[in-house]
């Protein structure tokens, strides 16, 4: 066999070896994340969700000022100070922390 032929194979087993072992590697590092992709994943259904109820949003946020007036305009005023200063970070330049 030509010595560049059994160079190239015996490379190709490492990579193919090398391969196998990183594969193993980020299966094991994804079951970690498993968790949160899963709450992740959730979070987009109850959004969608909303999307597609947007009578029963506004009926569970009537509800609820209706039951704790304080509390939701608590919760309100965060709500436009945090999108007062995303509006000032993005005016400025500035790129959000990550």
């Amino acid at each position: 066999m030509n010595p560049r032929a059994t160079l190239l194979m015996r490379r190709r087993e490492r990579l193919v070896q090398r391969s196998g072992h990183l594969r193993r590697t980020l299966t094991r590092e994804l079951r970690a994340a498993e968790p949160a992709l899963a709450w992740a994943d959730r979070l987009q259904d109850v959004w969608l969700w909303l999307r597609g109820n947007p009578v029963m949003a506004v009926a569970g946020s009537m509800a609820l000022a209706a039951s704790r007036p304080r509390r939701l305009l608590g919760w309100g005023l965060r709500a436009w100070s945090a999108w007062r200063l995303f509006q000032r970070l993005r005016a400025s330049g500035a790129k959000p922390l990550r």
